[in-house]
C-alpha cells in the first residue's frame, strides 16, 4: 500500500499534468473548488485519472466530503488500504 507522501505525489502529478496547474499551488491545503476553481467536470476527471493511477476505484460516496488537496489523499489512501 502506498504512503499518504505517495498518494499525495501522484495526486499532484494528475493536477500538473492533467489540468496544468503548477507545483506551487498544490499544497495538503489547497481547497479544490475555491483555490483551483475545479468543477463537477474536473472532478470526474481527477477520480479518473487517479483510479488510473492506483488501479482502485473511488465510490461516490468517497468524494462527498472532499473540499481539499488532503481530503483527497485521505480517502485515496483510506480505499487503497481496504481494496
Amino acid at each position: 500500500v502506498p504512503s499518504k507522501a505517495e498518494v499525495y505525489e501522484n495526486l499532484k502529478q494528475v493536477l500538473i499534468e492533467e489540468f496544468g496547474f503548477e507545483d506551487a499551488q498544490i499544497q495538503p491545503t489547497t481547497r479544490l473548488v475555491d483555490d483551483l476553481d475545479l468543477d463537477s467536470i474536473d472532478w470526474i476527471n481527477m477520480a479518473v485519472a487517479l483510479e488510473v493511477r492506483t488501479g482502485r476505484k473511488l465510490q461516490e460516496q468517497d468524494l462527498g466530503g472532499i473540499r481539499t488537496i488532503q481530503d483527497v489523499v485521505d480517502v485515496v489512501h483510506h480505499r487503497l488500504q481496504i481494496t
